[in-house]
């Protein structure tokens, strides 16, 4: 869904991002290479209809998330992986929740969009400047986005009584692309994507994803996706599908001394990058 992305880029970058416009929101995220963004840390709450039996996480954080657009340009899926800083419960005495838990007059949309895959183009180019002219054609038939880092957790005794997280210090951070492609002549062959692979010094690539849906966050402002990086091939696998052999490609971002190593920009109608029960 365009409407669940910043949780997901807010949870792993931060940056305390603020959307523009009016109906149609624009987020974007581009997060520092030489230095370290705020942490936007999220409250988790759960439970049942048994309201003295509910949990309330608190300072949570992506560690990790993979965003993946299947074989037939269908709808893309996400999976997240959370780090919180604190637990509390309202059947608790030790760790009581603070406010009210659940948090009155959350909703769940009912109307979000979901993000296919048969609205994305793929571009590749060996500049920032050439992405526009760089559209790789009748080759991609299914992408794996990745993001990890690593989280120093700071736990201090400092006469509290609580186990609770102090602070988040940032590690290191790995963004990947991995991209099943057909043999095309963009792909394979001298001058191809895996010939930069087999490049005997690592060659700058510079990847463009781009999703366009058909529905429209306001007047003829469509919902959309974009993000780029800098990236070096780092491996490549052979593969099949229907009968067709393909190839695996899967790129690391870097910091080329110039460009970010992710940017992306999303335009839905959430105004806080915030879904349901999660709350920053």
């Amino acid at each position: 869904m365009y409407n669940n992305l910043p949780k997901i880029f807010s949870g792993f970058f931060g940056g305390a991002e603020s959307p523009t416009g009016g109906a149609a929101k624009t987020w974007r995220w581009q997060p520092a290479s030489s230095t370290i963004d705020v942490i936007d840390p999220y409250t988790y709450e759960f439970g049942d209809d048994v309201t003295t039996d509910w949990y309330q996480l608190g300072d949570g954080i992506i560690e990790s998330f993979e965003i993946t657009g299947p074989e037939g340009l269908g709808v893309l899926t996400a999976t997240e992986t959370w780090r919180f800083g604190s637990v509390a419960s309202t059947g608790s005495t030790d760790s009581p929740v603070s406010g009210t838990v659940p948090t009155p007059a959350l909703t769940v949309s009912t109307t979000d969009v979901p993000i296919f895959l048969k609205d994305a183009g793929i571009y590749i180019a060996s500049s920032v400047g050439g992405l526009g002219a760089g559209q790789i054609t009748d080759a991609l038939h299914t992408f794996t986005l990745r993001g990890s880092q690593e989280i120093d957790l700071k736990r201090y005794a400092n006469a509290t009584q609580t186990f609770d997280i102090s602070d988040y210090g940032p590690g290191a951070r790995t963004i990947e692309l991995e991209c099943t492609f057909a043999k095309t002549s963009d792909t394979v062959g001298t001058g191809s994507e895996s010939d930069a692979w087999m490049s005997d010094v690592a060659v700058n690539r510079y990847i463009r994803l781009t999703f366009t849906s058909t529905a429209f966050a306001t007047g003829a402002t469509p919902y959309s996706w974009t993000f780029d990086m800098p990236a070096r091939y780092y491996t490549r696998e052979e593969g099949e599908i229907g009968g067709n052999s393909t190839i695996v490609l899967t790129a690391h971002a870097f910091f080329d001394g110039t460009n970010e190593v992710f940017d992306t920009t999303v335009v839905n109608t959430l105004t806080e990058a915030m879904l349901g029960d999660n709350g920053s």
